[in-house]
């Protein structure tokens, strides 16, 4: 892979990006987490192929996933003090322990200083799959009205039970309990509700190099909205290109 643009600049010379340590630490630099005085930073990393797919022929991300984006993503993770995710995509894609590359774990590069990142699952109902680990830091977000039933269902507990109304309780939720670098990670309705409530502050990308049809859903569906962004880093590899765009 090759850096060829960073904090909105196009580099002299394109700067390859080794699948080791040292790269590692390259693109941690380039996508450490700037938190505002306040609040929280929501960055959302997402997969999609050339043609606009988010899912492969077998209702899944993972297999659009290529060394490029496995890569970056692992970087991302290591970065970040939470990773938000909708209950069908916990249940669709098989969510436990998203730690990140290990030789970013020490010293921690997250804001928070934890050794690796909680996971909050945006869920009504509490159902969550058995793949979720009790002994992982686990939060559940779930609207007023219905969390009692939600937390029994999902076995959470009772502190780590955020009621939200709407995206922006939930990341004033995160925050409030020290996770202030967000991660989103799907599924696009997650997003859209993100989006549409203007709480995103940067898009991720990884597009594959790859088309694959069909009728999958777009990355952000939801109300319609007007955001603008300035591309920020572009990474390109052979099997992916990897792009980051922050709110103007």
């Amino acid at each position: 892979m090759h850096l060829l643009m960073r904090e909105g600049a196009v580099l002299p010379a394109p700067l390859p990006v080794t699948a080791d340590a040292e790269g590692a630490r390259l693109l941690a630099d380039v996508y450490a987490v700037q938190l505002p005085p306040s609040g929280a930073h929501v960055r959302a990393m997402m997969n999609t192929t050339i043609d606009g797919a988010i899912v492969g022929a077998d209702g899944t991300s993972g297999t659009l996933r290529n060394p490029d984006d496995s890569f970056v993503f692992d970087v991302l993770r290591a970065l970040t003090d939470v990773v938000l995710v909708g209950a069908e995509t916990v249940r669709t894609e098989d969510y436990r322990r998203p730690l990140g590359r290990a030789d970013l774990l020490t010293p921690s590069r997250r804001p928070g200083g934890a050794q690796r990142p909680a996971l909050a699952i945006w869920s009504r109902t509490g159902e969550l799959p058995p793949t979720i680990e009790p002994d992982w830091p686990t939060y559940l977000i779930t609207p007023p009205g219905e969390a009692r039933l939600a937390a029994e269902r999902a076995g959470v507990p009772e502190a780590q039970v955020i009621i939200a109304d709407g995206p922006a309780a939930a990341v004033r939720g995160l925050a409030e309990r020290g996770l202030r670098a967000i991660q989103a990670e799907g599924g696009p309705s997650a997003l859209g509700r993100l989006a549409s409530a203007g709480l995103l502050d940067e898009l991720c990308f990884s597009t594959t190099h790859r088309s694959v049809g069909g009728d999958s859903s777009r990355v952000v569906r939801g109300e319609a909205h007007e955001l603008s962004w300035s591309l920020a880093s572009l990474v390109v590899g052979q099997h992916a290109t990897i792009a980051r765009h922050v709110r103007r």
